[in-house]
């Protein structure tokens, strides 16, 4: 059988195919058209896309910020036509570098010189709907229109392709290997170097990934459900409810929360649920989860409370006073952070849920709390209410 690079090379040459079974449509845009030729080694102090990795696990391996640690408006010199850019999603970020979705565009900002500007500014006509992606050398700007591929280090662009991310939510993108999926009406595989598009039967809103197979959730009036497909677009498996946020996937498990609070452990391969479990207090997570060896974490989403369970049978393992958390939690190797949306960000021992450390909105001066980045000593953070973006470091 040949490889998935493969099968997208061959067909990349047509300007639109039509064909039966799990492929709709195929089309590569010719215009400005420069192939990705850089190795695709991992950067080094890297989160390369929403959750940190294709399984959406939330796990870094920084330490979180010093207990007295200041907080810096990372987009206080980031100015188009005089006027402050805000921040139309969370960041990723490698080699001390957040490349940063604003409004109409994309910017790169040095953490440690972010009152210095922009290291670059491109505007894309399309716009930027969720978290970028990085891989081999290159940013990659999901929009309502197009995958914009763009070179990391200067801004150029390399190519755009038909993969649609319609649905305004952080995990629509990943990459795996030599290929880059999408999430969409139907999700869609691209190749990484050259933007030949697959586009798949099927919905997706949200994506993850293992090396074995793609997992979506969808919830709106034609379809609501979680569903996995191999690596080719075959779907597997599936099963009803109202997911919102994006799965979490790690060692053949996929933990998934509905907008009711359960949470459910469920087989990638089978589509057989382990467990699921009504969580008190947790309600519509539209963030997704994070989970780290035997543990999952499941923020309160829109309700008061965040939990940690056994990964393997579900029990609970403690639960704190979080209050409503909008964004995934991320998982050190000895802490799990929560952004309280209205009250701050804090860091649980990841073994008893005692509090360590808060670092709250009134004393540094932030919005609402959307979401949280780990960087090296320190935390990125999107203001929900000022779509501002502040360094916590």
């Amino acid at each position: 059988m040949p490889s998935r690079r493969a099968l997208l090379s061959a067909i990349g040459t047509a300007a639109s195919v039509g064909t039966a079974g799990c492929v709709g449509r195929i089309r590569r845009e010719l215009v400005g058209y420069t192939p990705i030729e850089d190795p695709c080694d991992n950067p080094t102090g890297t989160w390369p896309t929403a959750g940190g990795d294709p399984g959406r696990t939330g796990r870094a391996d920084t330490a979180p910020p010093a207990p007295d640690a200041a907080a810096v408006d990372l987009l206080a010199a980031a100015r188009d036509d005089g006027q402050q850019q805000h921040a139309s999603t969370l960041p990723v970020v490698a080699d001390g570098t957040a490349y940063i979705p604003v409004t109409g565009g994309l910017v790169a900002v040095d953490l440690d010189a972010p009152m210095n500007g922009p290291i670059w500014d491109r505007d894309l006509d399309n716009g930027i709907t969720a978290v970028p992606v990085l891989a081999c050398g290159a940013v990659f700007a999901p929009g309502m229109n197009q995958l914009a591929a763009l070179d990391r280090a200067s801004g150029e662009r390399y190519w755009r392709a038909d993969a649609v991310s319609h649905h305004r939510n952080d995990a629509t993108a990943a990459a795996l290997d030599d290929t880059i999926y999408v999430a969409g009406f139907s999700p869609a595989a691209v190749d990484i170097r050259t933007g030949t598009v697959q586009w798949l039967e099927g919905a997706g809103g949200t994506l993850a990934l293992d090396d074995d197979g793609v997992y979506t959730t969808r919830s709106d009036s034609q379809i609501s459900g979680i569903f996995a497909y191999d690596l080719n677009g075959e779907e597997r498996w599936r099963i009803s409810g109202e997911f919102v946020g994006s799965a979490s996937v790690l060692n053949g498990m996929v933990w998934v929360a509905d907008y009711r609070g359960t949470a459910s452990a469920i087989d990638a391969r089978t589509g057989e649920v382990y467990w699921s479990r009504s969580l008190s207090g947790v309600s519509k997570v539209d963030s997704g989860l994070a989970v780290a060896g035997d543990e999952v974490f499941v923020p309160a989403g829109t309700g008061t409370t965040s939990v940690a369970l056994d990964a393997t049978t579900g029990e609970i393992r403690w639960a704190v006073d979080t209050g409503i958390v909008t964004g995934r939690p991320v998982v050190g190797d000895d802490w799990v952070a929560f952004g309280r949306t209205n009250d701050g960000v804090s860091v649980y021992d990841r073994s008893t849920g005692e509090e360590r450390t808060t670092w709250s909105r009134a004393e540094h001066h932030l919005g609402t709390i959307d979401g949280v980045v780990p960087v090296k000593e320190g935390f990125v953070i999107r203001e929900g209410s000022s779509s501002g973006l502040s360094l916590l470091r």
